[in-house]
């Protein structure tokens, strides 16, 4: 089908017609364990944030035309890149490229889509068949039932495509329309008309429906899911929870877990990493992609067969390996592509902190790094953003020279006064990883010296001290509610697509409650958050 400039033009306006609605001003994040400053006095009246109407993300969108049309072809991964703005992917701004992408994106799935129009509509062709197809796609596609405008309309559409062709040209063109209207293309939260401005309204079953799938699935939500909504059921919290809990026994529940798990941990950057061949020739992509997948073997098994968080930290004796990775863990023996459960040295490694694939993403090509090793629990583990160097500081790693360990070679930090500050926070902690070398393999020696691991957290809330190496470090971090906290944090922001301000403390206490309760059962973490004010109520729009 030929595409129109009015069609192009249309769209554009549409999608900037949802650009950047705020449900009220901008938000900003607050300190950790500072539970009671600037928030609601009392937990009985729901208190939310603003919040953006956003697009769905790359991710989304696949995991959305992969469950409506069966189509795996991953279309978004040609798409602009989503913004990050709370350390977790958000759909932000379209641009004109955007659109175009959408669009092409919208015809070529709908010609995959309709080559097999017996199992795409599951009626004989016409328009009784075309209305039917219109009504259960749409409901999906837009995550609630379509008004009698847009029925009206894609109806209209189907008999235009049908009259310059023939049924399959008209539903082509049908699902081209749903697949570029804003219905599909955002996470649209409608208001009531005659709702206060900057009043705080529960979100209808069908939204919190679409929450629920989008934050635990990628995705749209299932018939069931839909159905519950329609009959009023996700009014009330208890089947809220009763929803979420189906969800996570789902298998769809590991593409949100690898989400998050993705995103927190900057995963994607394995597949683009390089090392130094003449330090370390046996890192290449196939190395890299065994890394990640281990990574996500282990989070699965700690996780979502499990749910302990603290677990994750401190390990339980394993590891996921396979011929390639196995002589990174010095071990031998081990062959073949499969990666299998294999009993690790528990003096060597220990938890998601000593994950070959984590500490070759935090390492130079050619030598370690203590200083993105250290950010990397200050801000992922700890949730302390650090400002950046100062623009007259040259940030170039120190060059490798024999006889000086990486500890020596980083000592101009501490001296430096404009590094000095930032450097006394990230430092003791990185040295802690010293026992890595650049692609996460075990080291005792570093150019002829024993390996000085020894560390200290210093402003780090609980998780404060000395500590000896990655295995302390991590039996620290999983003592600490501090930590807790943080990682309640960083669910939260996966989830709501924003930094939670005073206005969220009592879903953030509530949630920080039950993840203490549950032993630190992340599964129960996300149940909470799902049931919590935060997520099931919006803020109306103030008056501009």
């Amino acid at each position: 089908m030929g595409r129109s400039t009015a069609l192009f033009f249309g769209l554009v306006l549409a999608l900037a017609g949802c650009e950047g609605t705020l449900l009220d001003g901008p938000t900003g994040p607050r300190g950790l364990g500072d539970r009671g400053g600037g928030g609601p006095a009392t937990c009985g009246t729901p208190a939310v944030a603003p919040s953006a109407i956003t697009r769905l993300t790359r991710t989304e969108y696949d995991y959305a035309i992969e469950d409506l049309l069966g189509d795996t072809s991953r279309p978004a991964r040609e798409f602009a890149p989503d913004d990050i703005t709370t350390g977790f992917e958000v759909g932000g701004a379209v641009s004109p490229l955007l659109v175009e992408q959408y669009l092409d994106a919208a015809t070529s799935t709908a010609e995959r889509a309709t080559a097999d129009l017996d199992a795409l509509t599951g009626c004989a062709a016409g328009e009784a068949c075309a209305s039917e197809f219109i009504e259960r796609f749409g409901r999906r596609a837009y995550r609630r039932p379509l008004t009698s405008e847009e029925s009206a309309s894609l109806r209209a559409l189907y008999r235009e495509g049908a009259a310059l062709g023939d049924h399959r040209t008209g539903i082509q063109v049908v699902l081209e329309a749903i697949l570029v209207s804003p219905s599909f293309l955002y996470h649209v939260e409608g208001a009531e008309p005659d709702a206060a401005p900057g009043a705080v309204m529960p979100l209808s079953g069908h939204e919190i429906a679409s929450r629920l799938a989008f934050f635990l699935w990628r995705s749209v939500p299932d018939e069931e899911l839909l159905d519950a909504a329609e009959a009023g059921e996700l009014d009330d919290p208890a089947n809220v929870e009763m929803q979420a809990r189906r969800m996570l026994e789902d298998a769809r529940a590991a593409r949100g877990l690898h989400d998050f798990t993705r995103q927190w941990l900057d995963l994607d950057r394995l597949g683009t990493i390089e090392k130094d061949s003449a330090i370390h020739p046996e890192f290449d992509r196939a190395l890299a992609s065994d890394m990640r997948a281990s990574i996500e073997a282990y989070v699965d098994a700690m996780l979502r067969d499990g749910g302990d968080f603290d677990a994750l930290l401190v390990g339980d004796g394993t590891a996921y390996v396979n011929e390639r990775l196995a002589p990174i863990y010095g071990l031998t023996g081990i062959t073949g592509e499969e990666l299998r459960a294999v009993e690790i040295d528990p003096s060597q490694r220990g938890g998601l902190l000593t994950q070959p694939g984590l500490l070759a993403l935090l390492a130079k090509s050619n030598q370690s790094d203590p200083i993105h090793r250290g950010i990397f629990v200050r801000q992922r583990l700890l949730c302390q953003q650090l400002p950046p160097p100062p623009a007259d500081v040259d940030t170039t790693p120190p060059d490798l020279m024999p006889g000086l360990t990486t500890r020596e070679r980083f000592g101009e930090h501490r001296e430096n006064p404009s590094c000095a500050a930032c450097h006394s926070l990230i430092d003791p902690i990185g040295f802690g990883f010293e026992g890595y070398d650049a692609i996460g393999r075990f080291r005792a020696t570093e150019e002829g010296q024993a390996i000085d691991a020894s560390g200290e957290i210093v402003s780090g809330g609980d998780a404060s001290g000395a500590f000896d190496g990655v295995i302390e470090l991590s039996e620290r971090l999983a003592a600490s509610e501090t930590v807790h906290e943080c990682i309640a944090r960083q669910w939260f922001r996966y989830a709501i697509g924003r930094i939670e301000t005073a206005q969220d403390r009592c879903s953030t206490d509530a949630i920080d409650d039950a993840f203490s309760e549950s032993g630190h059962d992340v599964r129960e973490l996300v149940v909470a958050l799902v049931t919590s004010d935060a997520f099931t109520h919006r803020r109306i729009p103030e008056a501009r």
